[in-house]
C-alpha cells in the first residue's frame, strides 16, 4: 500500500487537521504517515489557540518516517512558523507534493503570522505538484490587496494551483485548477451545513491520488467527488 506523508496541526475534536488527513487519505486506498507541526487548541467548533512543534522535533519527526520506507506522495498542511516552513522546505523531497496553506481557521482564528507567510511560504511551493489555497489565502500568498481578483493572484503564483470556491457565495461552490497551461473548473451544488476540515481533506485526498498514480485532473476530480458525498453524509447526521 503506498504511503502518503501527511505534515500538520493535530485537531483534538478530529474534525480537521491530521485525523482528517489520515481518514482522507486511507477512504482513498493509501497509507497516511502523521507529523505533527503544531498542537492545536480547539473543540469541535472553534480554535482556541495552538502552540507551533519546536523545529528540531519537527525534523526528527521527517527523518525518521523518511528513512524508514519510501514515500509516494506528501501534503503539507499547517506548519504554524517560518522556522517549521523551512524545515519541511529543506526535507520534502521530489515525491508529489500538494501543499495546503491554512492560515486561518474556520473559526476566525489566526494559524499562521500574516505578515511572514508569503516569505515563508514561496520556497515550498516551488516545489508543489499543487497548492489548494482558498481566495484569502491566495490574495496573501500573492502579495495582493484584499480586493484584487483571486484568480489572477493564484495564477501569479506559478505554481499549479487548485482555487477553492468555498469562501465565495453562491449556490454553487466553483473550484478552479490553474496549471499554466490550462483552466479547469470543477463545479457543484453547495452542501448545507457547518463543515470542519474539508480543506484539509481534499488537500490529502489529492495527495493520494497522486501517490496511487492519478493524473493532477483526475486526482482534483476523484478527490472532490469522495469529500462530497462525505459531506452529505454528515449534513444528514451519518458521518
Amino acid at each position: 500500500m503506498k504511503a502518503v506523508l501527511c505534515v500538520g496541526g493535530l485537531d483534538p475534536a478530529g474534525r480537521a487537521g491530521l485525523l482528517a488527513d489520515a481518514r482522507a487519505v486511507e477512504a482513498m486506498g493509501a497509507r497516511p504517515l502523521c507529523v505533527a507541526a503544531a498542537l492545536t487548541f480547539q473543540s469541535s467548533l472553534r480554535v482556541d489557540g495552538f502552540e507551533p512543534v519546536r523545529p528540531e522535533a519537527l525534523e526528527a519527526q521527517l527523518r525518521a518516517l523518511l528513512r524508514d520506507e519510501p514515500v509516494a506522495a506528501a501534503k503539507i498542511g499547517m506548519l504554524g512558523t517560518s522556522a517549521n516552513a523551512a524545515v519541511v522546505t529543506q526535507l520534502v523531497g521530489k515525491m508529489p507534493l500538494v501543499v495546503d496553506t491554512p492560515l486561518v481557521s474556520s473559526s476566525g482564528a489566526a494559524l499562521f503570522p500574516p505578515a511572514q507567510a508569503r516569505e515563508a511560504y514561496l520556497p515550498l511551493l516551488a516545489r508543489a505538484t499543487l497548492t489548494t489555497p482558498n481566495a484569502p489565502e491566495a490574495l496573501v500568498l500573492a502579495g495582493r490587496a484584499p480586493d484584487d481578483d483571486p484568480e489572477a493572484a493564484a495564477a501569479s503564483l506559478g505554481v499549479p494551483v487548485l482555487l477553492k470556491g468555498g469562501h465565495r457565495p453562491g449556490d454553487r461552490v466553483i473550484d478552479v485548477l490553474l496549471t499554466g497551461a490550462a483552466r479547469c473548473e470543477y463545479s457543484g451544488p453547495r452542501v448545507e451545513g457547518r463543515f470542519r476540515g474539508t480543506g484539509c481533506r481534499l488537500a490529502s485526498a489529492v495527495a493520494a491520488r497522486l501517490a496511487l498514480g492519478d493524473r493532477l485532473e483526475d486526482a482534483v476530480a476523484e478527490a472532490r467527488r469522495w469529500l462530497v458525498s462525505r459531506l452529505y453524509l454528515e449534513a444528514r447526521g451519518r458521518g
